[in-house]
């Protein structure tokens, strides 16, 4: 009873932690420093750093349909868009992300696949995300190593566990095997008498691993667009940075605020981690702290709430949904 107390305060107390290190930063740095540093962006970068969502959004969606007809899910390319922007939403405004797979509801309503089957199709597509910006995260901690050497060693480490982890469960034995002697003590009794069809369900028409290869290419090419989106605001302020270095070092930056879930949507550790990579390249940090920021918006938040918006006067049940958390 105690340890259950102590996780629920933990879990309230996590997200809290970074807004208190967001807040932080902007008083370290000075609110109106920021605010002048904010308005040096010029519109039309803003508006160019949004329009390449564009691209971002049609390969994401390309890469999730190649996975959904994999496992024999039958869903429309524009459905799937459209459930995209959603689940950006939803990821920008939780912990580690973790809001971004509210798509498994939506998918299983939509097409009557089994939620167990939703269920492993959307942490396969998130598994390849995360892989592949990992990947990209090592090869930028190559760059930063001179000033910070335990970086390769972490984000390399990070990357062969998550390898290891994709790997062990991608295999059913394997994987049925863990849930039955690990996870299965923890389901209440009401739901084990159905754990063998659930775990049937999770691993039917599982896509094979050559299935993955150009998955995991088009992510590698969406993570360098969502990069290039802040690397455009920074051509405000004129930083001699080299394109690739920008690139990779933008993408470190949103990985360590995945692997740190003590925030919403990585709020306050993504910046910080910005302004400390940053500062060997000698960017001020509140035009490092504004880049991370106005890349949030440009990259997530904004796509994310013009999707959310457009499924609740469209397309979308969103309402069915709303009822159902109430």
């Amino acid at each position: 009873m105690l340890k259950k107390s102590l996780l629920s305060h933990l879990e309230k107390i996590l997200p809290i932690i970074g807004i208190i290190l967001f807040i932080y930063i902007i008083a370290d740095i000075g609110i109106q420093k920021i605010v002048d540093t904010f308005l040096i962006i010029s519109p039309l970068f803003f508006i160019a750093s949004l329009l390449l969502f564009i691209p971002k959004l049609l390969l994401a969606t390309k890469k999730w349909k190649i996975i959904c007809n994999a496992q024999k899910i039958p869903v429309s390319y524009q459905y799937l868009a459209h459930l995209y922007l959603i689940s950006i939403f939803y990821g920008s405004v939780t912990p580690s992300g973790i809001g971004f797979h509210i798509r498994m509801y939506f998918l299983a309503k939509k097409t009557k696949v089994a939620f167990e089957k939703c269920i492993s199709n959307s942490f396969i597509e998130g598994s390849l995300t995360i892989l592949a910006g990992t990947f990209l995260s090592v090869i930028g901690s190559l760059f930063i190593f001179h000033n910070y050497p335990s970086f390769l060693l972490i984000l390399l480490s990070v990357f062969f566990f998550y390898v290891i982890v994709f790997v062990f469960f991608m295999e059913k034995k394997r994987g049925s095997s863990f849930i039955r002697f690990v996870i299965k003590p923890f389901i209440p009794k009401r739901y084990k008498d159905n754990i063998e069809d659930s775990i049937g369900l999770l691993y039917e028409d599982l896509p094979r691993f050559r299935d993955t290869i150009i998955p995991f290419l088009l992510d590698c090419i969406i993570w360098i667009i969502a990069a290039t989106q802040v690397y455009v605001l920074s051509l405000n302020y004129n930083l001699h940075i080299p394109y690739h270095i920008f690139i990779l070092i933008s993408i470190t930056t949103v990985i360590i605020a995945t692997l740190v879930p003590v925030t919403i949507g990585g709020l306050g550790v993504r910046e910080g981690a910005f302004v400390l990579l940053l500062q060997p390249f000698g960017v001020p940090a509140d035009i490092a702290f504004v880049l991370s920021f106005a890349g949030f918006l440009t990259k997530n938040l904004i796509p994310g709430a013009i999707g959310m918006i457009y499924a609740i006067i469209v397309h979308l049940p969103m309402q069915s949904i709303l009822n159902n958390e109430s």
